[in-house]
């Protein structure tokens, strides 16, 4: 089937191309042009569904204090930190009084 290109140099997809390559609104066309001929690519949208609970354990119960989590997280790095600047600083004064 032939379309006309409109004013605004736009074409419409026949409904059976459309469904042959699940063509859906929002997805991207890449063109380009190979061998004098135009080559369009079509590449779904970003979906927009949450992956929240991807990882979720079974048996868990989901995050719902995104905050406290971030905190208990901040909270275990600065430890860590900590423990690696003492555990430095034993060995300078031990090489120092040594």
């Amino acid at each position: 089937m032939s379309n006309v290109v409109g004013e605004r140099f736009q074409s419409t997809i026949d409904k059976n191309v459309r469904e042959q390559l699940g063509i859906q609104p929002g997805d991207r066309a890449v063109e380009w042009v190979e061998d004098g001929r135009l080559v369009v690519y079509f590449m779904p949208k970003p979906h927009d569904r949450s992956l929240l609970g991807i990882l979720k354990k079974p048996g868990t119960e989901p995050i719902t204090d995104w905050e406290a989590l971030k905190e208990e997280a901040r909270a275990a790095r600065t430890a860590e930190i900590m423990e690696a600047l003492e555990a430095d600083s034993r060995r300078h004064r031990e090489t120092v009084e040594g």
